[in-house]
């Protein structure tokens, strides 16, 4: 059986909060795995695309 994967709306918000940061792509990830735990429980982060977070289903 194969996974189905979910595509959630990354704030665009996180773009200018984590701008001129050094390391701003692990800064991104960790807003994008943080929205992702808090409003989005029953999900799992996988990985970024655009501005789309892809989760599956715990």
């Amino acid at each position: 059986m194969s996974q189905v994967n979910y595509e959630v709306d990354i704030p665009f918000e996180f773009l200018w909060m984590t701008d001129g940061y050094h390391d701003r792509g692990k800064l991104f990830k960790e807003y994008v795995e943080g929205y992702i735990k808090n409003y989005f429980p029953h999900l799992e982060f996988v990985k970024i695309e655009g501005m789309k977070a892809i989760c599956e289903r715990r």
